[in-house]
């Protein structure tokens, strides 16, 4: 159950099938490294230039892998039907030519433990969104030297303004972050989606706590 008001925000990610995976595991893990309360000691990864910082947590990196590579999956298998041969790449103002594309979402959300209040001495805990970030990928798939040349400079300037916007954001947006009021190494539970809309069907959505 979210409460009304939790922010969403709203990304895009640009890339061509060869670098799709980095540019949104990239993404990924600087929303985690800004969301992560823990100190952890400063780790960076180049992706396409850009030195982006991570969490350097096995349950958080391995299901940030884990769900790009299904993205990855799903995106290759839309870019391989026929009624996607032939789309337009159009990204902002990047002209990039035509071949085939792909869509995709990814969705992180971020929760809150709240003690639920019952009568009975047997109690439990309600979790509760508090911030959601939502992730849109295209995929464009260049034929010429011309269209790759064209793609690759879209896909730094997207990361790029990306990148700043999810700082932007998180300095912008504070007071929702709720109080911590736990030693555990990781206060607030969280989630990925991968195209939300289809996750309650086939199982794409996962969760980790650390309680």
């Amino acid at each position: 159950m979210e409460p009304r008001g939790a922010p969403e925000f709203i990304l895009e990610a640009f890339a061509d099938p060869n670098s799709v995976r980095d540019v949104v595991r990239g993404i990924l893990n600087l929303i985690f490294f800004l969301r992560f309360f823990p100190t952890v000691p400063p780790r960076t990864r180049d992706v396409l230039g850009l030195d982006l910082a991570y969490v350097a947590e096995d349950e958080i990196e391995t299901l940030i892998e884990q769900r790009v590579t299904t993205l990855v999956r799903q995106l290759e298998a839309e870019r391989s039907q026929p009624h996607h041969a032939n789309h337009s790449l159009q990204h902002a103002s990047s002209g990039s030519g035509n071949g085939g594309s792909g869509r995709g979402q990814v969705a992180v959300k971020f929760f809150e433990k709240r003690r639920r209040k019952a009568w009975y001495p047997l109690r439990s805990d309600d979790e509760v969104c508090w911030e959601n970030w939502v992730i849109k990928v295209t995929v464009a798939d260049p034929k010429t030297e011309g269209e790759r040349a064209k793609v690759r400079k879209a896909t730094v300037t997207t990361l790029n303004n990306t990148v700043f916007k999810i700082i932007t954001l998180v300095n912008a947006h504070k007071d929702h972050i709720p109080p911590i009021t736990t030693t555990d190494s990781n206060p607030f539970p969280y989630e990925i989606n991968i195209n939300p809309h289809k996750s309650a069907e086939s199982g794409w959505a996962a969760r980790i706590g650390i309680y």
